[in-house]
């Protein structure tokens, strides 16, 4: 029986249909069988990751705890908590006392109501028992097209052996978890008899997928390069972490050692040091970079625009005086010099931008690559660096915080160092969240921070367009007309020169405002920096938000950062206004925004889960993790047929 049986082979597909399926790139027997069902009878999701903050949503549900009647706002109310699939959600409804009778623990239930993404609620508007024997309808939600037709259509190929389904997971796997063979999933996904097969189908396709996910992943990974344990010196690194004017966080002190047990090691290794806003990666890196010097290696430090980069070359000069350190960027002269004394080691460290990476830069003895804001450079970009190092010790640094989960299933558990602990002498950032008409609060804030010779941020979302009202044409004219003090505009249009002449000009004008777009995000550190203000804060993500607000509060004056917008956005502002943990909101936006954005890789592909939820699903993505590794050590693991399936497998995915 060959994969690719075609369409008008079956029973039940005509001119019209046979046209509409084409039209949803839907070509074979195959091919539909992989459209399985979006949703079940007038259950319109089937997983929570696929709802969108206050969208109206009907689930199934398991009531897990006794319910409460509460008095609020004079009415009354119900509250219990119910299990959605793997998560634990709070179910509120009003005016209902009597389902205090109706309802027990353990019951089925169909709920339907407004979904709160961020309280992890639904506020329902009915609440009705589950008969378990109802029949269940797929629906396929293909236009043109009734559910029932389609159905009777799979059915058909299905009982008439139509179609090949290849099997992708090793059957020790399957075997081992108790997993329905892919065949059989699919069966169950497109005609269930009860509810339960859904569930089993839904288990087997999230454990393939986060096998193909990890499988992807470590592929990528740096490969284990054998050499001899680096031979720092020890005395002189604690000479150095002694002259420091502070004293490290334990966060700090935990990825010191991480890095320093990687050292230690045969082979190369590779690390991601996650750092929130104001934590003190940077300080870590420093300790890193001295102790790979001593060992008579070469360091390079890669940052992703030449603002950042010269910034960290104050930084490391101030603190390595012994140490010969380059800045290799666009506008260095008799670059052709520098490049010679770099492959002759005349320098310890050299930091730069993406001119590390051309084919004229060579080291003589590159020990140790350093990549601060990794998901800011493409994969390629990353991977040519690395290749010039000698042993490819690598560290990614990252200010923006990547969910704990996502972190560790792209890194690696023990190859991820989490610093969340702020100096001590850090002052918390008071947020508030107003509205347009209070902008007169925000002015009179900037008019006292420019009386004291403090510097003041204002972000906006666009540079010019229509489609936002708050952009930097349209606010530049209201605060022009405002404030007599200097004011700087920076955004991405501008030429390079420009933009390091505004963010110099700035820095070294006390009392100034810097109007810009997210340019800002990461990496700008001016201690008199004391107040931002971020307009259309709808537009941004939580931990965008959270990175710009870390703009302000660097030294040991009291700041503030101001959220605008007249949208219905006010929860999930008011919940930054709350929090100051960014990997907890991180969270948020990974539900919300998917895993792209963190990782700096798109969302196609290995990163498009139609079963899989990263958060909820921490224990799969281990335990896939862990047998992809068992795999990987096998030498003949390139005949196995993960491996052999693997192009296909990820083919699929792009088409479903």
């Amino acid at each position: 029986m060959k994969l690719e049986i075609k369409l008008q082979e079956i029973k039940g597909v005509g001119p019209s249909i046979l046209y509409t399926l084409r039209n949803n790139h839907i070509w074979s027997t195959y091919d539909l069988i992989l459209k399985y069902p979006k949703a079940y009878e007038d259950f319109t999701i089937t997983s929570l990751d696929k709802a969108q903050h206050k969208d109206t949503i009907t689930v199934q549900a398991i009531i897990t705890s006794e319910l409460i009647m509460q008095r609020y706002s004079k009415r009354e109310r119900v509250i219990f908590n119910a299990k959605v699939f793997d998560q634990i959600i709070e179910i509120i409804v009003f005016g209902r006392g009597y389902l205090m009778k109706q309802l027990k623990v353990n019951d089925h239930i169909v709920v339907k109501g407004v979904y709160h993404l961020y309280r992890k609620q639904i506020v329902a508007a009915s609440i009705m028992m589950l008969d378990k024997k109802v029949p269940i309808k797929p629906i396929y939600g293909i236009e043109g097209i009734h559910d029932r037709t389609l159905s009777t259509i799979v059915q058909t190929i299905l009982s008439e052996n139509k179609v090949s389904i290849y099997e992708t997971i090793p059957k020790q796997f399957i075997d081992m978890y108790h997993l329905l063979p892919r065949e059989e999933a699919y069966k169950k996904l497109h005609l269930p008899q009860s509810i339960d097969d859904i569930h089993q189908a839904e288990r087997r396709f999230k454990y393939e997928e986060a096998f193909y996910l990890q499988l992807k992943l470590m592929s990528m990974q740096v490969t284990h390069a054998q050499r001899l344990p680096k031979p720092y010196d020890l005395n002189k690194v604690k000479a150095l972490i002694n002259e420091l004017p502070y004293t490290l966080t334990q966060d700090q002190k935990d990825a010191v050692n991480d890095i320093f047990r990687d050292f230690k090691k045969p082979y190369a290794s590779y690390r991601l040091i996650q750092g929130d806003v104001g934590s003190g990666k940077t300080l870590v890196t420093l300790i890193a970079i001295y102790a790979a010097i001593t060992a008579g290696e070469q360091v390079s430090f890669m940052a992703p625009t030449e603002l950042l980069a010269n910034q960290h070359y104050q930084y490391f000069s101030t603190h390595l005086k012994s140490c010969k350190i380059a800045l290799l960027s666009g506008k260095t002269k008799k670059k052709d010099e520098l490049k010679a004394s770099i492959k002759n080691h005349e320098y310890d460290l050299v930091i730069g931008t993406h001119a590390l990476i051309e084919d004229d830069v060579e080291f003589k003895n590159l020990g140790l690559v350093i990549i601060d804001e990794q998901h800011k450079f493409g994969v390629h970009t990353r991977d040519e660096l690395i290749a010039k190092a000698h042993a490819k010790d690598v560290l990614y640094l990252t200010a923006t915080p990547i969910p704990r989960t996502l972190a560790m299933i792209a890194f690696g558990e023990s190859h991820v160092s989490i610093i969340k602990e702020k100096p001590k002498d850090r002052i918390p950032i008071d947020t508030l969240y107003i509205q347009k008409d209070k902008l007169g609060e925000l002015y009179t804030s900037i008019d006292t921070a420019i009386e004291r010779k403090e510097h003041v941020f204002l972000v906006v979302p666009a540079i010019d367009s229509d489609k936002v009202e708050d952009n930097i044409n349209t606010v530049y004219e209201k605060i022009y007309a405002r404030f007599s003090c200097p004011i700087f505009v920076l955004h991405g249009k501008l030429p390079n020169d420009e933009k390091e002449r505004m963010m110099e000009n700035f820095v070294y004008t006390p009392g100034s405002i810097l109007l810009a777009t997210t340019m800002i995000e990461v990496g700008i550190d001016i201690p008199t920096a004391t107040l931002i203000a971020i307009y259309s804060a709808e537009h941004f993500g939580l931990s965008q938000l959270h990175q710009l607000r870390g703009r302000v509060g660097r030294g040991t004056l009291k700041s503030v950062c101001y959220l605008i917008s007249d949208k219905e956005d006010i929860e999930r502002l008011e919940m930054l206004s709350k929090i100051d943990d960014g990997f907890k909101l991180s969270e948020y936006d990974l539900m919300a925004r998917g895993p792209g954005d963190f990782l700096g890789v798109e969302q196609s592909g290995y990163l498009k889960f139609n079963f899989l939820d990263l958060l909820t699903d921490y224990p799969i993505l281990i335990e896939a993790q862990k047998n992809v590794l068992s795999l990987l050590s096998k030498p003949d693991f390139k005949t196995n047929s993960a491996y052999k399936y693997l192009n296909k497998y990820i083919a699929d995915s792009l088409k479903i």
